[in-house]
């Protein structure tokens, strides 16, 4: 478990893709921290069967299994489930948005939005949005997962980032992932709320399984030995979700940063060398505060919802 000295005792986390892989390893580790953890999944029976074995090992770990699962890949899906997590008093003081897919057919919502910029993106953002006045309420931490991939890739349009399939690949939905959790603590860090994004690195999760390529053969064998385990990729998710904010604030000329400034990224393990994190986009920059202010706003276009924060 995480060696992290904070006491989570009280506080409250919800984690998407909480039943497999990384998503599995940051619930089960909040819970050792001692927080009540909001399992959001598809799958309720298998979140149940996680909490059963989760309290053999660690009795006392409080979990929550919503009556309404949470399918990313819909929006109806998704406002139900906010809905229920937001007619509980109690406030949510982590959101860990972590569930995603890569490989996958090629599927279009009834908006009209790519199936992985959906369920890695649109879905997380929507769910956010709808959350965000108890997020406030609470001054929550909200840690979204990218990817190293996000630096390989560019968004030029949003509206076609959502709705047209190359455009929205799996790096595109973890750069759309990055622009969104900086736009998320521009927005809402001035009323308390800390937005930042964790990257794992190359962890051996269920994520390859779908690959035709990749889930078997050579690869496989590259992934299984260089790649890390969950529990080691979930480490800087469970730090960025739990780290005390001052603590990593920058300051320049002797002066803490604003909260609009405050913008975090927090990598570790493979992939994190910095000739890889130099990398910005196929060609030119991948990242700018313009994109992601028009992102946002098509995002909220696209899910139904007011452009400017409900606090």
């Amino acid at each position: 478990m995480s060696n992290s000295s904070s006491s989570l005792n009280g506080k409250t986390a919800l984690v998407t893709g909480a039943t497999s892989g990384i998503g599995l390893e940051t619930a089960k580790s909040l819970a050792v921290q001692g927080a009540t953890v909001i399992l959001g999944v598809r799958n309720l029976d298998a979140a149940r069967q996680f909490v059963e074995n989760t309290r053999k090992e660690y009795p006392s770990t409080q979990f929550v299994v919503p009556k309404q699962p949470l399918d990313l890949m819909s929006q109806d899906s998704v406002r139900k489930f906010a809905e229920e997590v937001n007619k509980d008093n109690k406030e949510l003081n982590i959101l860990v948005n972590n569930a995603g897919v890569s490989f996958m057919k090629k599927y279009f919502t009834s908006d009209n939005v790519g199936g992985i910029a959906q369920t890695n993106y649109l879905g997380p953002y929507t769910l956010t949005r709808l959350l965000e006045k108890k997020l406030v309420s609470s001054k929550a931490r909200v840690v979204t997962v990218a990817s190293i991939t996000h630096r390989t890739a560019r968004i030029k349009d949003p509206k076609a980032f959502l709705t047209e399939w190359r455009s929205g690949f799996y790096e595109h939905s973890k750069l759309a992932n990055v622009l969104f959790a900086y736009e998320l603590q521009r927005r809402l860090g001035l009323h308390g709320l800390t937005s930042c994004v964790a990257d794992p690195g190359g962890v051996r999760s269920n994520i390859f399984n779908s690959s035709p390529m990749l889930s078997k053969g050579m690869y496989k064998k590259m992934i299984d030995m260089c790649y890390s385990p969950p529990y080691d990729g979930a480490q800087s998710i469970i730090y960025a979700a739990t780290v005390p904010w001052e603590k990593d604030r920058a300051v320049v000329d002797g002066t803490p940063v604003s909260p609009a400034q405050d913008l975090r990224y927090y990598s570790r393990g493979l992939f994190n060398h910095p000739i890889i994190t130099r990398l910005d986009g196929v060609r030119g920059k991948s990242y700018n505060e313009d994109l992601a202010h028009k992102l946002w706003d098509v995002s909220a276009e696209t899910a139904g919802l007011p452009a400017n924060p409900v606090v």
